[in-house]
C-alpha cells in the first residue's frame, strides 16, 4: 500500500446526494472507490416563518447559516440581493454557497460546530441583538439556546427538512453490504446520517451483527465530535479529524490506514 491513498478500498458516502460529489471526487483522487448511498435527504421548505424573516431581514442584527442547504433555501426566496445585517456561517461549504449569491460572511468559527460558533460569539456583543436562524427544525438546540444565554433574541425559521430518504432501497442494500462485510470504509457527516441508518435495523434480529461489523470489521469515519458522539452511543469507534471538514476526514482516514 502506498502512503497517500486508499489503495482501491471501497468508501461509502452517506451524506445527502447534493453534497456527495465533492467527497466522491476526493475519494477517487486518493485512489479509493466511492459508493454513494445517502442516508439523509434534504428538501428546501418555503415556510411562512422563512418568508416573514426575509421580509423583515433589515430588522435583524445578525443572520446565521449552519449549512449550505440553509443558504440555498434562504436565497431561493430572497433572490440575488445583499443581506443588510451581519452574517455568520458554520463551515467553509456554507461560506462557499453564500459567495455564490455575492454575500460574504462576517464571522466563521475555527471549529465548525454550534459550540465553535458560540465560542466565536463570546467576543461579540450580541446582548439585546436580534438574530435570524434559518435551518432545519430537527437541528440541535445548542446554538439558539447558547445565543439566548448571551442575551440575544433568536428567531428560528424552517428553511429545509432533513429526514430519511423516501426510497430506502439503497439504504437496505447498504445494510446488506455491512452485514456481509462488502465495504472497507463508511463515512458519516452528521448525526442523522448515522441515526437514520441505525433506525432501519435496530428492531431487526440482524441488529447485533450489523453493529458488530461496524464496531470490528469496517473502518468508520466521522466528520467531527457531534457525529462521533452518536456513533459512540453504539460503541462504534470512529476515525475523526481535528478540523471538521470532509477533506480533513479523508486525509485522517488515509493516515489511519497507513
Amino acid at each position: 500500500m502506498t502512503t497517500n491513498d486508499f489503495n482501491n478500498k471501497t468508501v461509502v458516502i452517506t451524506r445527502p446526494i447534493e453534497r456527495s460529489k465533492a467527497l466522491s471526487d476526493l475519494i477517487t483522487e486518493y485512489n479509493g472507490v466511492p459508493i454513494i448511498i445517502p442516508t439523509l435527504e434534504l428538501q428546501i421548505v418555503e415556510s411562512d416563518e422563512l418568508k416573514l424573516m426575509i421580509n423583515n431581514i433589515d430588522t435583524y442584527d445578525w443572520i446565521i447559516f449552519t449549512s449550505p442547504a440553509g443558504v440555498k433555501s434562504f436565497f431561493n426566496l430572497y433572490g440575488n440581493n445583499i443581506i443588510p445585517c451581519k452574517i455568520a456561517v458554520i463551515g467553509t461549504k456554507s461560506e462557499e454557497e453564500l459567495l455564490k449569491y455575492n454575500n460574504k460572511a462576517d464571522l466563521i468559527p475555527d471549529n465548525f460546530t454550534a459550540e465553535g460558533l458560540l465560542e466565536s460569539f463570546k467576543s461579540v456583543d450580541i446582548k439585546n441583538k436580534k438574530i435570524a436562524l434559518p435551518r432545519t427544525l430537527s437541528a440541535r438546540t445548542t446554538l439558539p439556546e447558547g445565543l439566548e444565554e448571551y442575551g440575544a433574541k433568536v428567531d428560528i425559521a424552517e428553511a429545509y427538512t432533513s429526514g430519511t430518504p423516501k426510497d430506502k432501497t439503497n439504504m437496505l442494500k447498504l445494510i446488506d453490504m455491512i452485514l456481509n462485510n462488502e465495504i472497507d470504509i463508511i463515512t458519516f457527516t452528521s448525526p442523522l446520517t448515522v441515526k437514520n441508518l441505525v433506525k432501519l435495523v435496530e428492531h431487526e434480529d440482524i441488529f447485533n451483527k450489523f453493529l458488530y461489523n461496524l464496531q470490528n470489521n469496517i473502518i468508520v469515519g466521522s466528520i467531527g465530535p457531534i457525529t462521533g458522539k452518536v456513533l459512540n452511543n453504539y460503541k462504534i469507534n470512529a476515525i475523526e479529524p481535528q478540523k471538521y471538514t470532509v477533506k480533513d476526514m479523508i486525509e485522517t482516514l488515509i493516515h489511519y490506514l497507513n
